[in-house]
């Protein structure tokens, strides 16, 4: 098993300290998302600023799994939009010049105000036809940098569903274009009831797309959507998710989300034993430890 964690949620001074700390955390790869001790130009990012990154991971034995380039790609202001999709482009340098094989986001929402809030207009035809026309020439400079682009269905964004995202990667059609699977980002409070079903149909859309896997939690928030939290804390059902992704075929990295620095190593060893259950259930063998 490879577990890996958002470099945000991590402290330290500089690149070097930020990746040795996570390799005394037993953990395996990373998202990068955060540059202590680095003044990154994600337009143009710098051939010395790249390769201390790349041998500050390599060093500490840590794989780069992913770059964070989380952003509104389909903002409605098209001036927003443009220096938007600029950053992304400087964000896919930077994976290369790092030697991370994938670069990630939201697809975004015609929300004119919070990327991460739901528009009536994210649920037409009209978007995902403009989705579908703002994201190709993305993923097609992206093959040119060698790199994937992972994209995270998430309930208040264009691809808000299993079967939404199902439909964009089959219309969009380019094989260096994935899914990041994040079941508490596709959860309402609705289906967070009905996760016996809900998780089968998921994985039965997006299976075929994964490129990269999250591993966090959630509960109803009173006072708006969810609460957000570290894997074990909330209410997602760990041992059929874990069952569902064994039986998917995915191998790669998991990597931890919503947390504290102090809570890493209770979430990381509640996502193995959850693991380890689960392939033993299932009669599977070839845990990595």
């Amino acid at each position: 098993m490879n577990l890996g964690v958002f470099t945000e949620y991590i402290s330290a001074a500089t690149i070097e300290e930020l990746a040795f700390n996570i390799g005394e955390m037993n953990l395996r790869s990373v998202v990068l998302s955060s540059y202590p001790g680095l003044d990154i130009d994600f337009d143009r990012p710098s051939k010395e600023h790249c390769h201390r990154i790349k041998t500050a991971f390599a060093q500490a034995g840590i794989e780069i799994a992913a770059v964070s380039g989380y952003s509104n790609l389909l903002h409605p202001d098209e001036n927003a939009r443009k220096t938007i999709h600029r950053r992304f482009v400087g964000s896919m340098r930077l994976c290369e010049g790092i030697g991370a094989s994938m670069l990630c986001s939201e697809t975004g929402t015609f929300h004119p105000k919070n990327e991460w809030e739901w528009s009536p207009d994210n649920v037409t035809e009209q978007a995902m036809e403009q989705l579908v026309e703002s994201i190709r020439p993305l993923a097609v400079e992206a093959g040119k940098h060698g790199i994937n682009l992972g994209f995270e269905p998430y309930v208040m964004n264009v691809v808000h569903s299993p079967r939404r995202a199902d439909e964009f990667i089959r219309r969009l059609a380019m094989n260096n274009v994935k899914l990041v699977a994040d079941p508490a980002g596709m959860l309402t409070a609705s289906t967070l009831n009905t996760q016996a079903t809900f998780l089968p149909d998921m994985f039965r859309y997006i299976a075929p797309h994964i490129g990269l896997v999250h591993v966090e939690d959630c509960r109803p928030d009173p006072e708006g959507h969810f609460q957000w939290l570290g894997a074990g804390e909330g209410e997602i059902d760990y041992p059929l998710f874990m069952e569902l992704l064994i039986g998917s075929g995915y191998s790669g990295p998991l990597i931890l989300e919503h947390l504290t620095e102090e809570r890493i190593p209770e979430s990381r060893e509640f996502v193995r034993r959850q693991w380890i259950d689960a392939t033993m259930r299932l009669g599977r063998s070839g845990y990595d430890d």
